[in-house]
């Protein structure tokens, strides 16, 4: 495909999690008559329609976490990633599927790898498409996703309420005062409790900022211990090896080994298909008049 396309590749598991706690806050499990949950799968499709309406793209794709916490890459590498995660709520687990479905009626790929996380999927898709001309825009709750960006990626970050926060590079580091190749260093020195990423104990991330701008990277700033204070560098020094696994942890694959194709991802879609799986879903004239 010759003409540069305009291409939205949506973090799944965001927008799913996003759309069942969203409704689950306002005190509702969206159901069939026949009893299938279906409050996550309304509220994905609705953003992805959002999303597709805001981005205008030619190109739509989905990607996924497709295997257990125990079986990732990065668990191999750090036993305790990810530990803290609990099993989802019982009314979203059958929901996982039944997405697929609706994004399958859209003629949407849904991309997936074992050992590999949603992330991942998409730092892959958009390199790829990026080296060969295209622009991207990525949509997600991760703020890891930020290391991606370049002239041809952008990030919108998904925040309450439908808004979002819209990132190149030049306004992440008109914002966060940061490259997006030191966002990773960044982590790497502060870690991230979400994920159970150790980081250095006692930096934050107002000390992790400034000290990747200071020094404009991890190795940089080990290079320059001296110039810290007797009691950073001590920290520094006592983590190192901590530390730049925390790095390794927070990076994006770039190379997972996916089958992609872009042409499969075109944003066109059999309307009557899709309203068949919405009569099928029971979603209701608001979101079937979306698509009619």
């Amino acid at each position: 495909m010759n003409q540069p396309c305009k291409v939205l590749l949506i973090d799944g598991m965001s927008f799913l999690f996003r759309a069942f706690y969203a409704s689950a806050w306002a005190g509702g499990y969206r159901q069939t008559s026949q009893g299938v949950y279906t409050n996550a799968v309304y509220g994905f499709t609705k953003m992805m329609l959002d999303y597709a309406d805001l981005v205008r793209p030619t190109h739509v794709a989905i990607g996924w976490d497709v295997a257990a916490r125990e079986t990732l890459i990065r668990s191999q590498w750090y036993d305790g990633y990810k530990s803290n995660r609990v099993a989802p709520p019982e009314e979203l687990v059958p929901q996982f599927e039944l997405v697929k479905e609706v994004t399958d009626a859209f003629s949407v790929p849904n991309l997936g790898c074992p050992g590999y996380e949603g992330d991942d999927i998409l730092g892959t898709v958009s390199a790829r498409l990026a080296a060969e001309g295209h622009q991207v825009v990525i949509a997600t709750g991760d703020y890891d996703s930020l290391q991606l960006l370049s002239e041809q990626v952008s990030v919108k970050i998904l925040k309450n309420g439908g808004k979002h926060e819209h990132y190149t590079p030049a306004s992440l580091l008109a914002v966060r005062g940061i490259r997006p190749e030191q966002v990773v260093d960044v982590k790497a020195l502060m870690g991230d409790a979400s994920d159970c990423i150790p980081g250095c104990p006692g930096i934050g991330e107002k000390t992790a900022v400034r000290l990747i701008a200071a020094h404009g990277s991890l190795d940089g700033l080990y290079a320059n211990l001296d110039a810290c204070t007797p009691k950073l560098r001590a920290k520094l020094e006592e983590h190192r090896e901590q530390v730049y696994l925390s790095k390794k942890l927070a990076t994006i694959f770039r190379d997972a080994p996916i089958d992609f194709s872009l042409e499969a991802a075109r944003w066109e879609y059999d309307r009557e298909r899709v309203r068949n799986k919405f009569a099928e879903l029971e979603f209701g004239r608001t979101l079937v008049s979306r698509v009619s």
